[in-house]
């Protein structure tokens, strides 16, 4: 799947099977198992993702409703600061970008919902953000277990100095972790802070 990601969403088996490092045979033997269960695509002698492997990706949540719930708080946070408003949780080395409202066009395919970006310490990477002429400010999402599950973020252009931003963040994380709080007080899942 990484593969066909890396090629556009669509490749053929040659193509597949050298990203890999594997034999054409195994690769082709996996492409048509996840093509019988819609994960995979094949048109002709292209390959590409297929409409079930979307289904399941809608289906993830890094933490209960956290996803719904982020939603229109990130709404909420482009509109107050005029930056894009970003939902960032660990996965790997990396920040996976879980939900976002974008307000700058070249945003859209570098902090789309679904792109990584490395981290240092569970943060956006410093270097990363000078590459890109970024500002990312940031504060942690807290459940209540007490254990951080990522953060809310607002990135802006490198020469825009954030200023009281870091407190409408803050704001906006506390705001969403109280709301998670609420969720599982309402569900009877015991909270602990």
């Amino acid at each position: 799947m990484d593969a066909l990601v890396r090629h556009q969403g669509e490749a053929r088996l040659t193509q597949l099977a050298y990203s890999c490092s594997l034999p054409k045979a195994t690769t082709h033997r996996l492409l048509e198992q996840l093509t019988e269960l819609g994960v995979v695509r094949r048109r002709e002698n292209r390959y590409s993702i297929g409409a079930e492997a979307f289904r399941i990706g809608q289906s993830w949540q890094p933490y209960p409703r956290l996803l719904e719930l982020a939603r229109s708080h990130l709404q909420r946070l482009a509109r107050a600061t005029r930056a894009s408003a970003l939902l960032a949780v660990s996965c790997d080395s990396h920040l996976l970008i879980a939900a976002a409202s974008l307000t700058e066009p070249r945003h859209e395919t570098l902090l789309r919902p679904g792109s990584t970006v490395p981290q240092h310490t569970g943060r956006f990477s410093a270097a990363w953000q000078a590459e890109h002429s970024l500002v990312i400010t940031e504060a942690p999402i807290w459940v209540p277990t007490g254990e951080t599950i990522g953060s809310v973020a607002i990135a802006t252009a490198d020469w825009v100095k954030p200023g009281s931003m870091s407190e409408t963040v803050a704001r906006a994380a506390h705001t969403l972790s109280a709301a998670l709080e609420a969720t599982d007080v309402t569900s009877g899942t015991p909270t602990v802070r």
